[in-house]
């Protein structure tokens, strides 16, 4: 009886087969493609200051620079801290430098201050003119004595002024590398 029932119907067995396995695709779930997600320890701080003021000090005792602004966040996944308008006092020999900005980001290891907007530096000297240096943006490296920015900045003294595209300075040395596009106007002092 079963080999006869088999005999008409062996045809429709394949079939049958065919449509369980279309249903099953048609009614199959859509593959749903997820986006990375953010891992929220990454963008959340562990600490927060407002008009704060810190400072660094030397194995003398004394100040080696002193930051102040009106916010600081501190993110531990990657020892940042962000700024808004940072203003930093950099005690060296023979000269302090007052730098100010719209923004900033400290990273540590070694120290470095990255300021962004309206970025002003102000050097004042006892045995020479002060200058200003206006940019864009600036990393101050204070441990290794580097000031550098890939901006356009211009330098202003009292009978001088310099505009470039770039620059790399080790400030206590005095050495200034202006890195293109260089134009520069003299005055001669009048006595």
């Amino acid at each position: 009886m079963l080999a006869r029932f088999l005999s008409r119907y062996w045809l429709l067995l394949p079939i049958l087969v065919m449509v369980v396995i279309a249903l099953d695709r048609i009614e199959a779930p859509a593959t749903v493609e997820t986006e990375e997600t953010i891992n929220m320890r990454d963008t959340r701080s562990d600490y927060y200051m407002a008009d704060f003021k810190t400072r660094k000090f030397r194995a003398d005792g004394s100040v080696e620079y002193t930051i102040q602004g009106n916010t600081l966040a501190h993110y531990p996944h990657n020892d940042r801290s962000e700024i808004i308008a940072p203003q930093m006092h950099l005690n060296r020999p023979g000269a302090t430098w007052d730098i100010s900005s719209s923004s900033g980001r400290f990273d540590t290891n070694p120290d470095l201050f990255t300021l962004h907007g309206d970025v002003v530096m102000h050097r004042s000297r006892i045995d020479g003119e002060p200058i200003t240096i206006t940019t864009d943006e600036l990393m101050v490296q204070p441990d290794s004595n580097q000031v550098s920015t890939n901006a356009p900045i211009e330098i202003v003294s009292a009978h001088w002024a310099l505009k470039a595209v770039g620059m790399t300075s080790a400030i206590d040395d005095g050495r200034l590398t202006l890195l293109s596009n260089v134009s520069a106007r003299y005055e001669v002092p009048s006595e």
